[in-house]
């Protein structure tokens, strides 16, 4: 029997969904990248400056994702994947491969994706490393997926609950069962999704992993919140924020707050909504990371704007202009100048 009494979307639509990774972001992101968890030594074999350097390459892309300039990570990831390559570095290599592969896939650029993600699943498969076989065969499903080829992600997503089994990777179960229950909310069915995520966030909490028990508690909470039912999205959302929180999980933290604040305005919880707020843009802030910062003032100044606080509203506009400049974000701040002009007038 159906446990949510509505219809399932169309695929063409929904399958949107799946673009949704679980360290990322996301979303947003605060897409959450897999590859980041991989835990991968660097300086594990030859040191010298050409090895120092890719490493410093590698770091330094991810800063660069972090701070929401995705383009210029992927030119370092670009210059520390050849210079992984000229020292044979092959796991150095695969972790490039894995970071290029989120970019691209983040980008648009699906094809370059599915080649970069294959070529790191091979390094996996010559060096047998089970565990990178399971992150490697999560990202490739899911650029797969969301180009469409639902049964070809959906193989690689059991084909990697099989390695997960066969070597009791409760950590490697835990993405996997995301995989597939971000795979079923993509094709509208929820109740199997329902089921997946369930048995995820058992296995992440079996793995004693924060990072990807929160990553599943946001699925959760974006499953409940398309179903309409924002109360059990908020409870979800709810834990998502405190263990975040508890464990400086940002892009998780982001993620969760945001699907909170959605879920609040629906039933008018606008009072708490601006304290999540405020404390996602303290948070944006401390990290001094402009990006998420420019995303806070704005839904500051949006939800400002909803409830009739015009003073409030235009400062958190004027705030959001300064750092969209900051960023060199021309089309925000276009954008932002006349939400501005648009309230100066009411």
């Amino acid at each position: 029997m159906k446990r949510w009494g509505i219809s399932i979307l169309s695929q063409s639509i929904v399958l949107s969904a799946i673009a949704l990774l679980p360290v990322s972001a996301a979303d947003l992101n605060q897409q959450l990248n897999l590859n980041q968890q991989l835990n991968v030594p660097l300086n594990n074999g030859t040191r010298g400056s050409s090895r120092d350097e890719a490493d410093r390459l590698l770091q330094l892309g991810k800063d660069q994702d972090s701070d929401g300039s995705l383009v210029d990570a992927v030119q370092s990831w670009q210059r520390a994947l050849r210079l992984y390559q000229n020292l044979v570095d092959r796991s150095g290599e695969a972790l490039a491969y894995g970071y290029l592969g989120s970019a691209y896939s983040r980008l648009g650029r699906s094809v370059e994706a599915e080649d970069v993600l294959r070529r790191q699943l091979a390094i996996a498969r010559d060096g047998q490393d089970f565990q990178g076989q399971i992150y490697a065969l999560n990202s490739l499903g899911r650029v797969l997926a969301q180009r469409g080829g639902v049964r070809s992600g959906e193989s690689l997503f059991n084909e990697a609950l099989a390695i997960a089994t066969s070597i009791n990777s409760a950590d490697g179960a835990a993405l996997t069962h995301d995989s597939l229950g971000l795979l079923a909310f993509g094709l509208g069915d929820r109740d199997r999704a329902l089921d997946e995520y369930t048995i995820a966030l058992t296995a992440a909490r079996r793995a004693s992993s924060p990072t990807r028990e929160a990553t599943t508690l946001n699925n959760l909470g974006a499953l409940y919140q398309a179903a309409g039912k924002y109360r059990d999205s908020m409870k979800y959302y709810g834990l998502a924020v405190k263990l975040t929180d508890i464990n400086r999980d940002r892009p998780n933290q982001f993620r969760a707050i945001d699907g909170m604040v959605a879920a609040l305005n629906t039933i008018g919880g606008y009072k708490q909504s601006l304290e999540l707020l405020n404390d996602r843009l303290r948070v944006a802030h401390m990290l001094e990371n402009d990006r998420q910062e420019l995303v806070s003032l704005q839904a500051l100044g949006q939800l400002y704007e909803k409830v009739g606080d015009t003073p409030n509203a235009q400062q958190s506009y004027q705030q959001a202009i300064e750092v969209a400049r900051n960023l060199d974000d021309t089309q925000q701040e276009s954008i932002l100048r006349e939400r501005l002009v648009s309230l100066t007038r009411k």
